[in-house]
């Protein structure tokens, strides 16, 4: 069954071949939006806000192009509606093998498989068409285009082959945390990336990239002294980073002073953040 005869069926029988999406109160919005040219295959959207974008592959979707595309295209919709909720991401094909269902998985993907037999089954039973704007071009403000635009988003791309295990280094544990962990990092249109060692506002425990080469010899910056602190994970971190220096900003600014760390053993503090 070819991409487009898949498309097709689901624009007629949405509700009997995505049926959960469908009592969840998705509804199509639009087949082949256009976002930052990109082109989404099927894009879903709730009453309450709520989205689902949708990559179709004919077949059994072909790894790890379809987990980078799909990542890509989340990556435009949060350059584009940074204050919109994270959209559903999801891969369907004729077929999902159990480890591809599992990699997908891993970067926050869901994955369904619609076979012909279903296609087939839920054609002879649905009405029309269901009614959706094709081509829909879906435009974010001015702003949000020109920060994509600078965006380095090198910075948080998964090289093909790498894994998050052990042996550990600055880059996996850096991508492990951003895309495994999902934790928030800094903005790719700002200098200086780093991502999060675990929720907080304000920043208190940040790892910086590995292409950062202000903070290469201590990437870890550590700052106690703020409400979002936890003792407990720098308890479990502890024996495995060293400390390097701490900064001065100066009279009136000291609950704004960082520690700086480097990173005597990445396995163990991999293994000491869940990864």
């Amino acid at each position: 069954m070819l991409e487009l005869e898949l498309e097709n069926a689901i624009l007629r029988a949405y509700p009997h071949l995505l049926p959960d999406l469908y009592a969840d109160g998705y509804r199509i919005k639009s087949s082949q939006a256009v976002l930052l040219g990109r082109r989404l295959d099927i894009l879903l959207e709730a009453a309450d806000g709520r989205t689902c974008i949708i990559e179709l592959k004919a077949g059994a979707p072909p790894m790890p192009h379809v987990r980078d595309q799909i990542l890509d295209y989340a990556e435009c919709w949060a350059a584009s509606y940074p204050r919109a909720p994270k959209p559903r991401l999801f891969a369907i094909g004729n077929s999902i093998p159990e480890h591809t269902q599992q990699e997908l998985l891993n970067f926050g993907i869901e994955s369904r498989a619609i076979s012909m037999q279903q296609v087939l089954n839920a054609l002879e039973i649905s009405g029309p068409r269901i009614s959706s704007i094709a081509g829909l071009k879906l435009i974010p403000d001015d702003l949000s285009k020109v920060r994509y635009l600078l965006s380095d988003h090198g910075a948080v791309e998964v090289p093909e082959g790498l894994t998050f295990q052990d042996p550990w280094n600055h880059e996996k544990l850096f991508l492990g945390l951003v895309v495994a962990k999902k934790q928030k990092h800094k903005e790719l249109w700002m200098k200086s990336i780093y991502v999060q060692l675990y929720p907080q506002k304000p920043n208190c425990a940040v790892l910086y990239g590995p292409k950062v080469k202000t903070d290469t010899r201590a990437p870890l910056c550590l700052n106690p002294q703020v409400s979002s602190w936890d003792e407990a994970v720098f308890k479990r971190i502890s024996p495995f980073i060293e400390f390097v220096r701490g900064e001065n900003k100066g009279p009136g600014r000291e609950r704004s002073n960082f520690d700086h760390y480097r990173v005597k053993d990445w396995d163990g503090l991999a293994s000491a953040l869940g990864l």
